[in-house]
């Protein structure tokens, strides 16, 4: 079973979580390798929302490895490779890569917010055309994936599925 150690906080309204109960959740690998894990659920003391504990490894709606995801978009792993066999199929592939379009702007936009709301960045860097994203990607490889969607979901914000 997984759960957190630390105290967590709903990211909506910031009140404490408590844990209700567990479920399960598949976790595919790389090599094809499938697991099963115990996720947390936990429900806001004030606002009555349930939030399920993700370990950093996986994406919210994402059966895979962040990992194996990321190799996908930075395209270190393609359709055309020789060990192909044991990593998602072709459809799998191409939906994470529209995926990823599809929410690259957004994806922009909610690591701008959050840099100005916990970091304190200045106006004069959030206000500049550089991509965030872009930046994150060459400073935090690999891991890019995990750190960004960390950023997003635990300040509150979401992605389109």
């Amino acid at each position: 079973m997984m759960e957190s150690s630390e105290e967590l906080y709903c990211p909506h309204c910031e009140c404490p979580l408590s844990l209700r109960d567990h479920r399960k959740r598949i976790w595919r690998r790389e090599g094809g390798k499938k697991a099963w894990l115990m996720l947390g659920r936990y429900k806001c003391k004030e606002c009555q929302r349930l939030h399920i504990g993700l370990p950093e490894f996986l994406a919210k709606y994402k059966h895979y490895d962040n990992r194996v995801i990321e190799d996908v978009l930075d395209e270190v792993v393609s359709e055309d490779d020789p060990g192909y066999e044991d990593h998602p199929c072709e459809m799998t592939m191409m939906r994470w890569r529209n995926w990823f379009v599809r929410n690259l702007s957004a994806m922009e936009g909610q690591i701008r917010s959050a840099g100005m709301r916990f970091l304190d960045l200045s106006d004069e860097f959030l206000g500049s055309t550089d991509s965030l994203l872009v930046e994150l990607r060459e400073r935090i490889s690999p891991g890019w994936l995990g750190a960004v969607l960390r950023i997003i979901y635990n300040s509150g914000g979401g992605l389109a599925p």
